[in-house]
């Protein structure tokens, strides 16, 4: 595996790591889009044990930090924030067609970089593949009974002190972020979908309010024939920025799997 710093973008404004299989010429990469307000390591450094890992599986990796994050200048065009998150997002896709020809171009991401990365594929006609972490989820018919089902549980553990909740932050949010609204994501799943761009969704505990359900994922998108190129790991004992170390572990291997 071999590791190198790199900057690209309008005026080198953005700052990445390329991580690379040795020997030989890749034919398949992978770009992590930034999730949230981390830096190109991600949450607990999640982006850099999966680029490492990926690389071993013949992968070129690149993780870099969108305009205004970790070492990335901020953007100064005026521009709105999905504008110019999509404008990023297609420098690092160039940069990368720099490195060589690839067969296979996948973008992933956790959380915003998830939604980041559906937004741009489906207008960017050289992703053939993404990775969504814990992206957008619509509640539908079902949910409640299982939330409820589940909190329900929860307080009678908590009765007989068999389950203690975790503390609260303490703080507001620094980000109030929103997904993708329903009807958007429809649209733009349509647009993949006719592309054949295959799309493989990954859930954690980080999105039980709003997806619990294995079935939950078809039922949000009913009416579109997914096929096989759509995919789900739904992983409810996971946290949704893994900051345990084997969470990690389970949800790279579970992402490296699906991608060999």
């Amino acid at each position: 595996m071999r590791e190198r710093a790199c900057q690209f973008g309008p005026r080198a404004s953005l700052a990445g790591i390329l991580t690379e299989p040795e020997g030989g010429a890749p034919k398949q990469a992978l770009v992590l889009v930034s999730a949230g307000l981390t830096p190109k390591f991600g949450p607990f450094r999640l982006y850099a044990e999966l680029a490492r890992r990926l690389s071993a599986s013949g992968f070129r990796v690149l993780r870099f930090d969108l305009g205004g994050i970790g070492d990335s200048a901020p953007a100064e065009d005026g521009r709105g924030v999905d504008e110019r998150t999509t404008q990023q997002i297609a420098a690092a896709l160039d940069f990368l067609s720099e490195q060589g020809a690839h067969e296979r171009i996948v973008l992933a991401g956790l959380c915003s970089g998830a939604d980041d990365s559906f937004r741009h594929a489906a207008q960017d006609s050289r992703v053939t593949e993404l990775v969504l972490i814990d992206p957008f989820a619509y509640r539908t018919a079902g949910f409640a009974w299982r939330y409820w089902s589940h909190r329900a549980r929860r307080r009678l553990l908590r009765a007989f002190k068999l389950w203690h909740p975790p503390a609260p932050s303490g703080g507001p949010a620094l980000v109030n972020y929103e997904h993708v609204p329903q009807p958007a994501a429809r649209e733009l799943m349509a647009r993949l979908l006719a592309r054949r761009v295959a799309v493989h969704f990954v859930y954690t505990a980080g999105m039980r309010e709003h997806f619990n359900h294995r079935g939950q994922l078809r039922a949000m998108f009913r009416g579109l024939e997914l096929g096989r190129r759509v995919t789900l790991d739904y992983l409810p004992k996971l946290d949704h920025t893994q900051l345990l170390e084997a969470d990690r572990r389970s949800l790279i291997s579970t992402i490296a799997s699906r991608l060999r």
